[in-house]
């Protein structure tokens, strides 16, 4: 044999050290992929926000000549980070309903208006442990009414998180939420 085919047939030892690194940086390189993912998936966390809807109505009935009902409709923030509201909407009976007073009569089935209190939700960005009174209703024969009707409304968000993730959530899911792609305005949207 000649010393030609001789050295291509032995391992180089500056070859060796040469593939060595190439190894090393691609474990390296993986290791640190895998770590920006990890910490992506914190920062997520770090700023999730979990909006619960719900109502409240209090009641004092011990002294019929002073019941005083009053009922109020609220929205939660119970995570760590802000829910930015990107869209709301109020439904009777699975129609949808543009505002409060429009609900409100559909449900106790009246044309007279009905007097309350409300905040705004819609576009609104709700801080961690921060609640927002969405209605408030102090009449309190139509609070007995409509807490004698509430089994026909509904009211859902659509919320987002500082990363553009986004959920709906509503009323009558009891705090569940589900994952969508965005949230979209439409026809349907309530308007106050």
């Amino acid at each position: 044999m000649s010393d030609n085919e001789e050295g291509r047939k032995r391992i180089h030892p500056e070859m060796l050290v040469g593939v060595s690194a190439v190894l090393i940086g691609l474990c390296a390189l993986a290791v640190s992929l895998y770590e920006t993912r990890l910490m992506r998936s914190e920062q997520r966390s770090a700023v999730l926000p979990m909006l619960e809807l719900s109502r409240s109505y209090y009641a004092n009935d011990r002294d019929e000549d002073a019941a005083n009902w009053r009922l109020l409709l609220q929205a939660e923030n119970v995570g760590i980070g802000p829910a930015r509201v990107q869209d709301f909407r109020v439904f009777v009976d699975g129609e949808p309903r543009a505002t409060w007073d429009d609900a409100m009569r559909a449900l106790i089935e009246r044309d007279e208006p009905v007097f309350y209190g409300q905040s705004t939700i819609n576009g609104r960005t709700i801080p961690p442990d921060r609640m927002v009174t969405m209605f408030n209703l102090n009449d309190t024969e139509l609070a007995r009414e409509l807490v004698q009707e509430f089994d026909r409304l509904d009211f859902e968000a659509c919320f987002c998180s500082v990363f553009d993730e986004c959920w709906v959530t509503s009323y009558s899911g009891f705090g569940t939420t589900e994952p969508v792609e965005a949230c979209e305005r439409s026809d349907d949207s309530f308007t106050e």
